[in-house]
């Protein structure tokens, strides 16, 4: 959970490396961030993690999606 809402990610990996990321879970404040976390996806499998930039003017939503992500990883 976060200020705007939730994220919760199911990562898949192979051979070391994240081949895709489902979105469980991906609420946003408002419909003009709706298509954020969806963003998020490809930089975060293409950086086989959170090795990459936030989303200009999304920042509470890419850190949540981050830590989403970290702590999917945890788990393998």
């Amino acid at each position: 959970y976060y200020k705007y809402g939730t994220v919760q990610l199911a990562v898949t990996k192979s051979g070391g490396k994240i081949t895709s990321i489902d979105v469980v879970v991906g609420t946003t404040r408002g419909r003009e961030y709706a298509g954020v976390i969806a963003e998020l996806v490809p930089a975060a499998v293409s950086a086989n993690g959170t090795g990459f930039g936030n989303y200009s003017g999304a920042t509470f939503t890419t850190e949540a999606f981050k830590s989403a992500l970290e702590s999917a990883l945890a788990k393998f």
